[in-house]
């Protein structure tokens, strides 16, 4: 469209000036004695315009001739420029079509601008991570952080490590990164499973806290992990009565009814001899969820209170009619008090809904218990059957 408009300027331009010259009466005399010229008014100013278009012209051709060099130089720069563009666009496409072994040659040996040069160089070490080349992906990683790009760097050395099984290692190469990114999630989310894989429940706390505020983690995620530091923090507690018990009271009442975490505290309680506390965490997640384990688990605690833990059992029996492991938690504690009768009423009702080898073998012990060592040693083979059973299954 452009090259249309001005040819017809020119166009335009050209008609005028003919005209123009055909009804101008005007003339130029040039003298340069002995010589004299006459020409018209018109052809003077086209031979002026020549002129002045022929000088311009000639001095772009020396410019241009001048400057053919560098000219020169800057087309062989872009070439090269292009060639290594694509060079480096067909290492990305070898490593995006998991092509590694390609991908980690191409962008191993990439040269280019310092910046492309250190991302060139981290895919190449992740490729060669894929292949199992642990020297080149080490190679890689060193000279990804000499051309600028030690966060991301860092970042791979840490899944890398991770991946391994390495936590110590991973949190080295986290805690570098930290002093470039330090409010980088996806940092947190590698130290979180780096301090859960070394047992750093505490960190993990305050981990899981900062990627809750950053809104980077799936909420029911972050439960299954909030959750999972409550129960191991526990675990880690049982060997302190004062500990156990003010870090049961800062957890939220949500978690402290949850199955898990209720279990964590039971156990935790009853190896420091609190079993009524125990029993109060218990019973608190089993009137929220129904939970089998939680319901064995109140059978081996040992309240200051038998005939109220019975008591309660069996209000739970009424709601659990055919609950046959808490039939096997009535009799334990049936048993615990001597309450022969109920105990093996209790057994047998389990044993018709569940078949279990527990089960059996509580009843051997009460058939033991009543001088019926012939009943007490088929009770014993049926458990075992059991066990056997499963082992094949």
């Amino acid at each position: 469209m452009r090259w249309l408009i001005s040819f017809l300027i020119v166009a335009v331009l050209a008609v005028a000036l003919a005209m123009a010259g055909r009804y101008d009466p005007g003339y130029v005399v040039l003298v340069y004695p002995p010589w004299r010229v006459e020409i018209s008014f018109i052809s003077f100013v086209l031979m002026l315009v020549g002129l002045v278009v022929g000088g311009v012209v000639l001095l772009r051709l020396a410019m241009l001739t001048l400057n053919l060099p560098g000219i020169v130089r800057e087309q062989r720069e872009r070439r090269a420029a292009r060639k290594r563009d694509e060079n480096f666009v067909g290492g990305l496409k070898a490593y995006t079509e998991y092509r590694y072994q390609d991908a980690e040659q191409s962008l191993g040996q990439w040269q280019g601008d310092a910046t492309r040069i250190g991302l060139a160089r981290v895919l190449a070490a992740r490729a060669a991570e894929e292949m199992r080349a642990v020297p080149q992906r080490v190679r890689h990683l060193q000279e990804a952080t000499e051309h600028g790009a030690e966060l991301a760097a860092q970042l791979f050395e840490a899944e890398a490590r991770l991946d391994a099984k390495d936590a110590a290692a991973a949190l080295t190469a986290i805690n570098r990164a930290k002093e470039i990114a330090p409010q980088h999630t996806a940092l947190l989310r590698l130290e979180l499973k780096a301090r859960q894989m070394t047992g750093q429940w505490d960190e993990v706390d305050r981990l899981l806290d900062a990627l809750i505020r950053a809104n980077a983690m799936e909420p029911g995620i972050a439960m299954q992990n909030r959750r999972m530091a409550y129960a191991e923090n526990l675990k880690r507690r049982a060997d302190d009565d004062r500990g156990l018990l003010e870090y049961w009271k800062k957890i939220p009442a949500d978690f402290k009814a949850d199955p898990w975490v209720a279990r964590a505290a039971a156990r935790a309680f009853m190896q420091r001899g609190g079993h009524d506390t125990a029993l109060d965490a218990l019973e608190a997640a089993l009137g929220r969820e129904w939970n089998e384990d939680l319901v064995a688990l109140y059978g081996e605690a040992r309240g200051s209170s038998p005939t109220r833990q019975i008591e309660q059992a069996e209000k739970w029996l009424r709601a659990q009619p055919r609950d046959a492991q808490l039939l096997l938690t009535l009799a334990q504690l049936c048993s615990v008090q001597q309450l022969w009768g109920k105990a093996q009423s209790y057994l047998e009702a389990s044993l018709a809904i569940a078949p279990s080898a527990e089960g059996h073998v509580r009843m051997a012990e009460l058939k033991a218990q009543s001088d019926q060592p012939g009943e007490a040693c088929r009770q014993y083979q049926k458990a075992l059957a059991l066990c056997r059973a499963q082992q094949v299954i």
